[in-house]
């Protein structure tokens, strides 16, 4: 039998040396399943420039909000429409449920308060090239897995350019245009959702579903700036309502990248633009904040059996986050890559979530559950009303279970036909990779070299003097600058991981928020002499990590140490030392003693082994200390938070 085309899958199973996310161990030759397409050569990778590039003075000041938006579509349901879902629902539930759209619905009745602050911090993050948010610590994005889990849409069925099939629908639209026409007529003077609701609400017309849900489609999915009844959603209410699934979630999707990215030129243009209006549902951007940071999170409300899982954000107090800029910039370490992974009390994992992982044999009858999860991880064109976004999972390939490597650049169409042909086609992988819904991912360590280099090394040629007013999370000496030069890049850590080496950094644009302790422990205490780093803080005597890497469910991955040259990336070692990975696996205790056992020792790292022999820990580091010490306490009160949920 010939083998598929390997530009028509998803996945690459390979063996890669791989890093583990935390930083902790060696790199490792083991078997891993990335996402295609994955880049041939470090140049070859789109770079996410404009995340990168300094914004505008203004917005670099601590809490400020750099425009006005005139409109944002954030719908809070009032309770005639709360009464007239209870009543549908008694009624065309099961059709709801065949067209996929039963959660989706109950989603419009929960009341989810905004916070425009967050909305604007991650906007500032985003990236119009790519579709993702870039931090300091990596690339992450809202993808059709969030907008499946926490908007209750679909990624299967007919497209939302779809029109009726027969005269029977025929008469049915013909019905659903004259009653627009007759609330265009009236007092409105337009199609006003109030007055279609007050019209259809009591019951009574044949096309009282059509109506219901033309209404939810206009209000909650494709609002427009007249929100009015929008009569292009007619012919998807008409298929809704006999159960006929609609592809709604990568129409969402397209429509929430498309408002990210006007925000994002709003913002870079300061508020040159004085009139901004965003019509996607934005709630999805804020929810999807919440389930991945831990620090931002409201305290969520315990969901009865059965709820979709945005009902634990049902009228949930925004929290007071003094500097969320800086709060984003600082979470790698608690950032949730799979939040959907986690037990939370009665709700039911996805079904293509698994405890073991699993290579499936592919089969033109695979059940709806797993064609969902193939949508999800292909790099595709996705399609709204009249708009299409480019979609990159291969990008944030750890959000799935997946281990990254360099993302490849993508050919899409240009086209809509060619593009929905393409995102519904069938995978033609062999086997489909279905990983345990608990297993760690890691990077390959040309990822790490590449993110180091290309992006965090774009980042400081465009920043200038901009990079001196942004905090950082960690900085590490440029080996190839002139000594005293500092970066905010640390060569040894990729995004997403933990930094393994102590945080010395002037964190200007944070400063108002340090205790008046911390301000007077400022200083670089580091120096780079050729390829060796002598580096305050480490610690003496911290063993070599195995070469495993473990699935939660009780299995290893077979691993190969690395070979010697293997080992010699971005221009010094690979290794992550051994001092470092002692750093930030310290629990709260050992933190106080080692800051308690300051010597004036000078550190020596050994470049061939990372084996650490001595240590020096000047009275500037204290203030590394206590920035480690804030960050394990948040992880501790976030750990806390989402075990009582459980």
């Amino acid at each position: 039998m010939a083998k598929p085309s390997s530009s028509n899958t998803i996945f690459e199973e390979r063996k890669g040396f791989m890093v583990s996310p935390f930083g902790d161990t060696k790199p490792a030759l083991r078997k891993a399943y990335f996402l295609k397409p994955t880049a041939t050569s470090m140049e070859e990778p789109e770079l996410p420039s404009d995340s990168i590039s300094p914004l505008p003075p203004q917005t670099l000041q601590r809490n400020n909000c750099p425009l006005k938006v005139s409109s944002m579509s954030w719908v809070l349901p009032h309770q005639d429409w709360i009464t007239w879902v209870s009543r549908m629902q008694s009624k065309h539930q099961s059709a709801w449920k065949k067209s996929g759209i039963d959660k989706a619905i109950l989603n419009s009745t929960y009341h989810i308060k905004k916070s425009i602050d967050l909305i604007i911090g991650l906007s500032e993050k985003w990236c119009t090239n790519t579709n993702t948010f870039v931090f300091p610590w990596g690339e992450a994005t809202i993808t059709l897995e969030d907008v499946i889990i926490l908007g209750g849409y679909s990624v299967l069925g007919s497209p939302v350019s779809c029109s009726v099939e027969n005269r029977e629908w025929e008469v049915i639209e013909e019905k659903l245009m004259d009653a627009r026409m007759n609330v265009v007529r009236s007092r409105a003077k337009k199609a006003c959702q109030r007055a279609w609701m007050k019209k259809f609400s009591n019951g009574g017309s044949e096309i009282e579903h059509e109506a219901f849900l033309a209404l939810w489609l206009s209000r909650t999915v494709f609002q427009n700036s007249s929100h009015a009844i929008r009569k292009e959603v007619f012919p998807i209410a008409i298929c809704l309502a006999r159960g006929i699934p609609i592809a709604l979630a990568p129409a969402v999707l397209a429509s929430i990248y498309r408002d990210l990215s006007q925000l994002k030129r709003a913002i870079v243009a300061g508020n040159k633009e004085s009139r901004l209006e965003l019509f996607s549902p934005f709630q999805l951007v804020q929810l999807w904040a919440w389930e991945r940071f831990p620090i931002l999170q409201p305290k969520p409300d315990v969901l009865n059996f059965g709820d979709p899982r945005s009902a634990r954000w049902d009228r949930a107090e925004i929290p007071k986050v003094e500097n969320v800029r800086l709060t984003l910039d600082s979470a790698a370490e608690s950032f949730l890559w799979r939040p959907y992974a986690k037990s939370l009390k009665n709700w039911s994992f996805p079904e293509f979530y698994r405890e073991n992982e699993e290579l499936v044999l592919a089969d033109p009858g695979f059940d709806i559950h797993l064609e969902s999860f193939i949508r999800c991880l292909r790099a595709s064109k996705i399609l709204g009303l009249d708009y299409m976004e480019n979609y990159s999972p291969h990008r944030v390939a750890m959000q799935f279970g997946m281990d990254q490597d360099l993302p490849g650049r993508v050919n899409l169409d240009k086209t809509r036909e060619i593009a929905w042909m393409n995102y519904k086609k069938p995978t033609i992988d062999t086997k489909l990779y279905i990983p345990s819904r608990l297993f760690e991912s890691d990077v390959t360590t040309r990822y790490l070299k590449w993110w180091e280099q290309m992006v965090l090394g774009q980042n400081k040629k465009v920043s200038g003097s901009a990079q001196q007013q942004r905090s950082a999370k960690r900085s590490k000496p440029d080996l190839q600058a002139s000594i005293g030069e500092q970066t905010n890049i640390d060569h040894d850590v990729p995004p997403g991981f933990r930094p393994k080496n102590n945080m010395n950094e002037s964190r200007i644009s944070a400063k108002k928020d340090k205790p008046a302790a911390v301000e007077m422990f400022t200083g670089n205490n580091q120096k780079s002499f050729g390829n060796e780093v002598i580096a305050n803080g480490e610690l003496h005597g911290q063993s070599q990590s195995n070469f495993t890497s473990n699935v939660h469910d009780g299995t290893d991955r077979n691993m190969e140490p690395p070979s010697q040259s293997a080992q010699n990336i971005s221009g010094g070692e690979a290794t992550m030392g051994a001092a470092g990975r002692a750093t930030d696996q310290m629990g709260v205790g050992q933190e106080n003693t080692a800051a308690g056992n300051m010597t004036s020792n000078r550190v020596n790292i050994n470049g061939n082994t990372g084996e650490v022999n001595g240590y020096k820990l000047d009275i500037a580091e204290l203030e590394n200390w206590i920035t480690l010490l804030e960050r394990k306490v948040a992880k501790l009160k976030a750990a806390r938070r989402l075990g009582a949920e459980v």
